[in-house]
């Protein structure tokens, strides 16, 4: 019986339990509000640092270039062919191998042509002897004329004419050696110009003619290249062109290695109306024979150099509703600069106006951003470089 009234005391005490509880929760919840809740509000007031990553603005060297591809071609190409018939007794040039002017490239035999000047020489000789013997002659038989009539007037007549005729057989033979002596010269082949020879064409032992086709020589000191720009591009070559002979800039297929420097040479009198491309002619002197006749190569031509531009990353450059602008940290804070931009390169642009040499240009974390707003800087790099720079468009 009395474990029946203790259970009857514990419900009635229950409710009473229950709101002391409650109670108590309440005040911890108030209490915990008031420590941290006080802290959370205070820093929605004063937020952290926004980490950024920086660049500081410096001045460089840059030259602005427009850029086309090309195929290397060589300053003088010459196809060797005989200007004599006959047989091959020596291959004196080697394949692939340099040549200078006046190397002897292949012999020809040269007794047939050595025969014919002998010849030729002899006949002069002959008529040399019988041109005098004539005028003797006609000497002696003007004066018999004159004294007695001992000689007639036709036979006077008769030696004028010869002689005349063999003064023309002599000049004649005159011609004849001269012809010999150069089919005498010209069985001995000559490169015309430095350069690379190629693969030959004949061995020795074959006969050959005027169509035959010995060897090619190609000069690659000076060399060409042969591109293209786009109609765009042809008001600013031609300004730099009337300035002087614009570099040009001779790059691998990829534009990542230099292989030469050279100069404009030409711009042709014509754009390509089916391309609405301009053909240009650059030429370089390539001493190290990077360039190579048929290939293919990127060409960059400078059309203004700027030695002293300055030039930030091309992702710290943002747009908005107003233009360009860029976020510049100044004592530990964002602030947002307008731009006046220029000619973009590869990777920078170049800035007329907004950014000044020394500041900390933010390059990556801009989203975040706004004017004012403190932020943390990520070991800010130098864009400042004594380098010269190729801007490109």
């Amino acid at each position: 019986m009395l474990q029946n009234i203790f259970r009857a005391g514990a419900l009635r005490r229950a409710p009473l339990l229950l709101v002391g509880l409650l109670v108590l929760l309440g005040g911890a919840y108030f209490t915990w509000a008031s420590l941290f809740g006080r802290s959370a509000s205070s820093g929605a007031v004063t937020p952290s640092s926004v980490p950024v990553s920086t660049v500081v603005a410096g001045r460089s060297a840059i030259d602005i270039t427009r850029t086309g591809l090309g195929t290397v071609t060589a300053w003088n190409t010459a196809t060797i062919t005989p200007q004599v018939s006959g047989q091959i007794i020596e291959v004196a040039f080697r394949e692939g191998a340099l040549v200078r002017k006046g190397d002897v490239l292949v012999r020809i035999d040269p007794r047939p042509f050595q025969a014919a000047l002998d010849q030729a020489k002899a006949k002069l000789e002959q008529d040399q002897a019988n041109l005098i013997a004539s005028q003797k002659n006609l000497v002696r038989d003007q004066t018999l004329l004159t004294k007695g009539g001992f000689a007639t007037q036709q036979t006077v007549d008769n030696e004028i004419a010869q002689v005349d005729a063999l003064k023309a057989s002599i000049a004649g033979d005159e011609g004849a050696i001269e012809t010999a002596r150069l089919n005498l010269e010209w069985s001995t082949i000559l490169a015309p110009f430095p350069g690379v020879a190629s693969l030959r064409n004949v061995d020795v032992g074959n006969v050959v003619s005027p169509v035959s086709s010995l060897l090619t020589i190609t000069q690659i000191e000076p060399i060409a290249v042969d591109f293209t720009l786009p109609q765009a591009d042809l008001a600013a070559v031609t300004a730099a062109f009337e300035r002087g002979k614009p570099v040009v800039i001779a790059y691998d297929q990829e534009g990542k290695t230099v292989l030469d420097r050279g100069v404009l040479d030409v711009i042709n009198n014509q754009v390509d109306t089916t391309t609405g491309t301009i053909k240009l002619k650059a030429r370089f002197d390539n001493p190290g024979h990077r360039l190579w006749p048929g290939a293919f190569v990127q060409i960059r031509v400078v059309v203004e150099s700027r030695p002293d531009a300055i030039a930030i990353p091309n992702q710290a450059v943002q747009r908005g509703p107003d233009g360009f602008y860029a976020w510049v940290v100044q004592d530990g804070r964002a602030h947002m600069h307008p731009l006046t931009i220029g000619p973009i390169q590869d990777d920078r642009t170049i800035v007329e106006a907004g950014v000044a040499p020394g500041d900390h240009v933010v390059v990556s974390g801009q989203y975040r951003l706004r004017d004012g707003i403190p932020v943390a800087e990520n070991s800010p790099s130098s864009e400042h470089s004594s380098d010269r720079v190729e801007a490109r468009r």
